[in-house]
């Protein structure tokens, strides 16, 4: 049962954030331009040096779940703004720390499995993936900025990216992308020696963007970015030169369909009364829409997650008193949408995962509830256990 298996898992607990959702990205474009406020007010003022202190803490997850269908690897592509591809030297082995527990739910793991993980202090996380090869864990560090560490099947730490304002991780964990003050770079994940797996960053290409932009997620081998809220979100094609083609239709992006590479979002509708608008796009200059369905439940401002196999959308509801789950087979069709949509009363918060294809994880009063979107509206599982501070682990 997956009760018992949570139950198993959830033995201890400390504060942490969880994965953060494509549709959550402006807020993280916000603070990225606040920082660089910040940061040229410094350099006005004459203060020209500033004092890090590292001290880490391990992070304890325990592991439950079930399978997941995995999603095609993107494969690294040649881009004329770059040159030939070069090692970074961002990655290098962590040392060890002071341990602290954290529980975690991964859908990949069997209970039994325990994964340490490196923190920054007064850090948090920021993002959690299952690899191929471990775990893939944003760190966000007191500053703000973000690192990406490596944690090995064999307990061993990498930080593979230092310094950004947000990283993405394709799927498959093979391609990574980060944004630091008005320059993306797309880098492959390779390892280095066969006998202890070191891993490295090799850059691939790299583009100058606004200061404000961040990188979004992949669609295949094509890189989403997006900037502050209201300002867009724009495309940056494979084996192209970038140039800025911001869509400010877009209000948000809730994930990708695996199937067909096109993108599910919501779009602005036109009429300030109007429900919500939900479109999939597909990659053009940056996005034509190919479907649009209006008159949905409004999202929460975060939490909102397509399932891995791209069959359904579900989000918190805005206000956290619902969550709504959309069949994305039949939204757009007018005579099958009414099927298409369920809601369930439930007071949420934004922390959410897909566990597996057919499961929902949602935050709900201290405690997790699942979702199976198959279901009865309205019908869902309490697990009796905490939510406070689990970290959810994402399936790559």
């Amino acid at each position: 049962m997956i009760e018992d298996a949570l139950r198993e898992a959830f033995k201890a607990k400390a504060g942490t954030a969880p994965p953060t959702p494509l549709n959550g990205i402006a807020d993280v474009a916000i603070r990225n331009a606040g920082r660089v406020r910040r940061r040229r007010r410094v350099a006005a003022s004459g203060f020209a040096a500033f004092v890090v202190m590292a001290v880490a803490a391990i992070a304890t997850f325990h592991i439950v779940g079930q399978g997941s269908p995995s999603a095609p690897v993107a494969q690294g592509d040649h881009d004329p703004q770059s040159s030939q591809p070069q090692a970074t030297l961002t990655t290098q082995t962590a040392p060890p720390a002071v341990g602290k527990e954290v529980p975690a739910i991964d859908g990949d793991a069997q209970p039994s499995t325990t994964v340490r993980l490196k923190l920054p202090d007064n850090g948090t996380v920021a993002a959690a993936y299952k690899a191929k090869d471990g775990y893939l864990v944003v760190n966000t560090e007191a500053d703000g900025d973000k690192q990406l560490v490596l944690q090995d099947d064999h307990d061993k730490q990498q930080v593979l990216v230092k310094k950004a304002s947000n990283i993405a991780v394709a799927k498959g964990g093979d391609k990574v992308a980060w944004a630091q003050e008005g320059k993306v770079t797309v880098a492959t994940r390779t390892t280095t020696d066969d006998k202890t797996k070191k891993q490295q960053l090799t850059e691939q290409v790299t583009a100058d963007v606004p200061e404000t932009a961040v990188a979004v997620g992949f669609v295949g081998s094509d890189l989403l970015l997006g900037r502050e809220e209201g300002a867009g979100y724009d495309v940056w094609f494979s084996g192209r030169a970038y140039t800025q083609s911001w869509d400010d239709n877009v209000v948000r992006i809730f994930g990708v369909d695996p199937g067909t590479k096109s993108v599910y979002a919501e779009v602005k509708t036109g009429d300030k009364d109007e429900r919500m608008c939900l479109a999939m796009l597909t990659l053009d200059q940056p996005f034509t829409v190919a479907q649009r369905r209006c008159g949905l439940p409004v999202a929460a401002k975060a939490g909102g997650r397509v399932s891995p196999d791209g069959h359904w959308l579900a989000y918190p509801v805005d206000g956290l008193k619902q969550v709504a789950m959309l069949d994305l087979t039949k939204v757009f069709d007018a005579a099958t949408v009414a099927a298409a949509v369920k809601t369930w009363t439930l007071t949420v918060t934004t922390k959410t995962v897909w566990m597996n294809a057919t499961t929902f994880v949602v935050d709900s009063g201290g405690k997790f509830r699942v979702i199976t979107p198959t279901g009865a509206a309205g019908a869902s599982e309490e697990l009796n256990v905490e939510s406070d501070g689990v970290v959810l682990i994402e399936l790559l």
